[in-house]
């Protein structure tokens, strides 16, 4: 049986205290000198001496034991509370409720924080991480917090244009890189907080905060087709970019064929190059899960278009996820989207074995055009990325 040795007696002593706080109902908790730590005869001595310290103090016990027949120092835990005290060490309990006491005073804080702080503190006391923050990490914890509260103010604001993450953090009033240190602990903290305002199902951490048009670096809105701006036609270019808060001015020049929404550059490129020349179509670049603002511009250009609406992605969990949000999107808007290139046929002919293990619910939903793709992948473990295919007309 493997031992828990140390050749320091203090941070054996302290260990038995982590120990108990992690489970407080075992009811034996020992320790054991490593004789190997030891420089010397000197240095023993003096490790004996600070558990027989301990000892007198009616914390501990210290005895003689054996294992394999090898000779070794055993210290148990007698009486936590004496420990604490001989060590001068506030019980895990305490030290969680001052490190929580004044965060509860935090603005914009929802009912649903209550709880919160509850599963944060059980956790802590047990000397356990929670949503990815080590116990009585306050900074950590206020940061995540601040964080989170104010995604959910940027939420209220639906014209609010992208911010990239190091704005943002200091825009809530934490340092420049606290949102690239804590993202998945803000994404856990939003959730648990606001656990109604987001479906974030399968989803990865920068995947939902650019839903909520925060991301590491905003994409500029990139179109292919006939644009104008403020009744102004641009010239027959293969694609445009615009700044995300400058998109708005956006309208079609005039009626096209179709649109195409496509996730990844390259295809975006691809096709409005090989497939768009003629400027018959609209051609929008999502940049994989599109961010809240880019949502409403291709919300609001999809449904001025009024013809039919395609999208094209990745064959895998992802790409299902993102096509199944755009169409949630667009139908409350009456625009049916149906999927371009994404189909158990073709994950057939070209697919290869997945080479991530991102779960899918059990189905896309009987509703939705994915739901075919979206077994396949289930059921095959095949996978396809975009780029693997030249583009095509619809």
């Amino acid at each position: 049986m493997k031992h828990t040795s140390f050749g320091d007696a203090i941070k054996l002593l302290h260990n038995l205290l982590d120990r108990y706080e992690g489970r407080p109902n075992v009811s034996r908790l020992h320790g054991y000198a490593d004789e190997n730590a030891f420089s010397s005869v000197e240095a023993r001595d003096r490790f004996i001496e600070t558990i027989r310290a301990a000892e007198r103090s009616g914390a501990v016990r210290l005895q003689n034991a054996s294992e394999a027949g090898i000779a070794s120092l055993r210290i148990s835990l007698v009486d936590a509370n004496a420990l604490y005290r001989h060590l001068v060490r506030l019980p895990s309990h305490q030290q969680v409720e001052a490190t929580l006491a004044d965060l509860h005073h935090l603005p914009n804080l929802p009912e649903t924080a209550v709880p919160l702080f509850e599963e944060i503190a059980a956790a802590w006391t047990r000397n356990v991480r929670k949503f990815g923050i080590t116990p009585n990490d306050r900074m950590s914890l206020k940061d995540s917090l601040l964080l989170a509260c104010g995604l959910q103010e940027r939420l209220k604001e639906a014209a609010a244009p992208p911010i990239d993450f190091r704005s943002f953090s200091r825009s809530v009033g934490s340092d420049s890189k606290a949102l690239d240190r804590l993202a998945a602990s803000v994404v856990a903290i939003y959730v648990r907080l606001y656990p109604d305002h987001l479906s974030t199902d399968g989803l990865a951490n920068d995947e939902i905060l650019a839903m909520l048009g925060v991301s590491r670096m905003p994409q500029p809105f990139l179109l292919s087709g006939p644009i104008a701006i403020r009744g102004l036609t641009l010239p027959d270019l293969a694609y445009c970019g615009f700044p995300p808060d400058q998109a708005a001015a956006i309208t079609l020049a005039h009626p096209v064929d179709y649109v195409l929404t496509i996730e990844n550059y390259t295809s975006f490129v691809r096709h409005a190059r090989e497939c768009n020349s003629d400027q018959k179509a609209l051609i929008i670049y999502t940049a994989g899960f599109p961010a809240r603002s880019h949502l409403h511009r291709i919300l609001r250009l999809c449904a001025e278009a009024d013809t039919q609406t395609y999208h094209w992605g990745d064959l895998d969990a992802g790409g299902v996820r993102i096509f199944r949000h755009l169409e949630t999107a667009l139908r409350a808007h009456a625009v049916e989207l149906q999927p371009h290139l994404m189909n158990a046929d073709i994950l057939a002919q070209y697919g290869i074995p997945a080479t991530t293990n991102t779960p899918l619910s059990p189905h896309g939903g009987d509703d939705s055009a994915i739901a075919d793709l979206w077994s396949a992948l289930r059921q095959t473990g095949l996978a396809l990325e975009q780029e693997s295919l030249s583009p095509r007309l619809p």
